[in-house]
């Protein structure tokens, strides 16, 4: 038995570019802790519950501490888009325009910090010296890519006539 309906092949393929692109806005980068972290929270977890079931009146507060962290950990992020970054703290958050920034800081350990035009510093969660590429994208070019280009190598053969 056949069927009379043919399958219409779709209007975009995953190996080629969009034939319409939209002038939608580009998506903000988010910038946040590592979610293997909330690993080290769980095993927190596991160690703290001991002295809690030894002695629950003396120790139950304990519990409160993986609780936080781990909020901690959800909440805190840098969402950056072209126009601003927003620093997002445990409890508050802090926006930005790229203009009144005067530059970076990266300590050694750490995340990053954006001096402001008023002497003041935003720390910058989940920014590190490693993404600084991807900060470069996400903010249309105010953060400039501090990466070596690559230049090709010449050819050392034709100039020694080999």
């Amino acid at each position: 038995m056949t069927s009379s309906q043919q399958s219409e092949p779709p209007v975009t393929v995953s190996h080629t570019d969009d034939p319409a692109p939209d002038a939608s806005p580009v998506a903000p980068t988010v910038f946040r802790v590592p979610a293997l972290a909330l690993s080290g929270v769980a095993l927190f977890l596991f160690g703290v519950t001991f002295p809690v079931v030894g002695a629950p009146a003396l120790f139950g507060w304990m519990l409160a501490l993986p609780l936080l962290l781990a909020y901690w950990i959800l909440r805190v992020r840098t969402t950056v888009t072209p126009e601003h970054f927003v620093s997002r703290r445990a409890f508050g958050s802090t926006t930005v325009e790229w203009s009144s920034v005067t530059g970076l800081l990266f300590p050694r350990l750490g995340w990053g910090k954006a001096t402001l035009a008023d002497g003041s510093a935003v720390r910058m969660p989940g920014v590190t010296v490693d993404k600084l590429p991807q900060l470069s994208v996400a903010s249309g070019g105010a953060v400039p890519d501090p990466s070596p280009v690559e230049t090709p190598a010449e050819d050392t053969d034709s100039e020694t006539g080999a």
